[in-house]
């Protein structure tokens, strides 16, 4: 049985309660939340309270890998 793939664009989780969470790339320390209800120009650029960088996000995509359920037969 081959494994189902699905890819997930941002497009398709703008409805969905998707929240990014990372540490600063730049200074390492502090940790930074990206989350789609505050708009989509929110999830291009935050800056950082400790350092000052703005860090964007300039794509995000999900792949979902699930094995498919075998067929029972009775």
């Amino acid at each position: 049985m081959a494994r189902l793939l699905d890819k997930v664009s941002l497009d398709r989780l703008k409805d969905k309660d998707l929240k990014v969470t990372l540490l600063c790339p730049y200074c390492k320390s502090t940790r930074l939340s990206l989350a789609p209800t505050q708009s989509t120009v929110a999830l291009g650029g935050i800056d950082c309270p400790k350092c000052g960088a703005h860090i964007m996000l300039d794509s995000l995509s999900l792949v979902v890998m699930k094995d498919p359920l075998p067929v029972s037969r009775t």
